[in-house]
């Protein structure tokens, strides 16, 4: 399974959702550069708009989406946590 598409929610914008269900990870928005081609704006996604950033502009939609990356901090702490042979044994003696 791939990541999920980002959902369309008007002409211009998308939600980008990776770990979290409830709410959306980044919002991309499609602006106009000065010589008329279109740009995709990326933005860190945040109940309150004022804490809302700018983490990007590229070129392409699926660039865009790209460069939201997922939160592994969970997944690598637990890996950390249960790191070791499989059998849980120390050194083999010989």
């Amino acid at each position: 399974m791939g990541r999920p598409a980002p959902i369309r929610l008007d002409a211009d914008t998308w939600a980008v959702m990776r770990e979290a269900t409830e709410h959306p990870t980044a919002i991309i928005h499609r602006v106009t550069d000065m010589h008329g081609t279109a740009r995709f704006l990326v933005m860190k996604w945040h109940l309150n708009p004022a804490n809302q950033r700018m983490t990007g502009i590229y070129p392409t939609l699926e660039q865009a989406d790209n460069s939201v990356l997922y939160d592994l901090s969970k997944v690598n702490a637990a890996v950390a946590k249960n790191s070791g042979p499989p059998n849980g044994g120390g050194r083999i003696h010989v």
